[in-house]
């Protein structure tokens, strides 16, 4: 069974990538695309919550075969669990080097 969910969008020139994980989990980073959208405002990222969540906040971001590890400028860490039959890598680092444009050294990919 392959992962259903599509994990770039754009929407009203925000540009989005999410993943569905366990549970209720999920991730998401947003970066506008133009003035209007907050483009000057950064990367918002967020794990799980709002709560952790924020704008500039992601100091390395580790994608492997089994989640991804994020290390936040507050010291914290998140990590994240993909499904079972999650098979959307080459959409998922497209996306997030796409979104880290400019910042590729915060992204590492283990796949």
């Amino acid at each position: 069974m392959s992962y259903q969910h599509k994990i770039v969008s754009v929407e009203n020139d925000v540009l989005i990538v999410a993943v569905e994980g366990w549970g209720d989990g999920y991730i998401l980073w947003q970066r506008g695309l133009t003035e209007e959208a907050g483009s000057e405002h950064g990367i918002y990222f967020e794990c799980d919550d709002q709560f952790n969540g924020g704008f500039n906040c992601v100091e390395e971001c580790l994608v492997t075969s089994d989640g991804i590890h994020v290390s936040l400028a507050n010291g914290k860490l998140a990590h994240f669990y993909f499904i079972k039959g999650f098979d959307k890598f080459v959409e998922l680092k497209s996306g997030l080097m796409q979104i880290y444009e400019g910042h590729e050294d915060v992204l590492e990919f283990t796949l």
